[in-house]
């Protein structure tokens, strides 16, 4: 079985489309910044003839399964998840599914998978509360609450985590003249620490700085992922 893993896409959900035609993956399992907003459906000019398309994935059988970043519509994520607690959100297509913060996935092979989205922006201040900034994109400790209880309902194990941002630990390694330190004070990764303490998990996945890094930190290899559009790899096959 073909599974990735994927960086952020901002919802370029053309190059989404193209990457599935090209490679039909089974499973994608994306970092954050997945561009749910669906408030600019067909509203936003994204291009001379385009509009902003909320709904033009194309996933041809690929089954999508994605976490927050610090650039979605985070009052419509929790307006959802309120109304369908405890299970994946089907958005915004068939077989597209956002995972809500503590949410775990079983792949097929039987690896256990935490989604821990969310993350602090640094470039709040020149967006919109509301429009284009929600104070949602921030975890809190009920997230990790949930992660807690969702992990021990599924058998206590974490084998893989997908984030936004990332524990401390990691986010000392990435490249200190490539990334604002303010990223660093990110109350997520306090979050993530205790996340990476507790549970252990063999394999981390995280993006949100847009470049390539990865290294071994506590028993655990991670992988700073890029984004699309930012030059290559920014996706990976999950390996066995």
């Amino acid at each position: 079985m073909k599974i990735i893993v994927m960086g952020d896409i901002h919802a370029d959900f053309g190059a989404l489309n193209r990457f599935i035609n090209r490679k039909r993956p089974e499973i994608i399992l994306q970092c954050g910044d997945f561009g749910w907003w669906p408030h600019r459906h067909l509203v936003e000019r994204i291009g001379r003839n385009h509009f902003f398309d909320q709904y033009a994935i194309k996933l041809q059988g690929t089954k999508i399964f994605w976490a927050d970043g610090n650039h979605e519509n985070h009052d419509d994520l929790q307006e959802r998840v309120k109304a369908a607690p405890g299970q994946p959100l089907e958005i915004p297509v068939q077989g597209c599914f956002y995972m809500p913060r503590g949410s775990v996935l079983t792949l097929p092979d039987g690896r256990s998978v935490l989604f821990f989205g969310g993350a602090a922006s640094t470039d709040k201040e020149g967006r919109t509360e509301g429009d284009s900034w929600w104070a949602g994109e921030v975890p809190t400790q009920s997230d990790l609450e949930h992660a807690r209880a969702q992990v021990q309902a599924h058998g206590g194990r974490v084998d893989i985590v997908i984030s936004h941002t990332a524990p401390t630990a990691f986010l000392r390694h990435l490249p200190k003249n490539k990334i604002d330190q303010v990223r660093l004070k990110d109350p997520t990764a306090a979050l993530l620490d205790e996340v990476l303490e507790e549970f252990r998990p063999k394999q981390w996945f995280f993006g949100h700085f847009h470049l390539i890094a990865h290294g071994e930190d506590q028993g655990c290899s991670w992988r700073c992922m890029n984004a699309e559009g930012f030059g290559d790899k920014w996706w990976v096959g999950l390996g066995m």
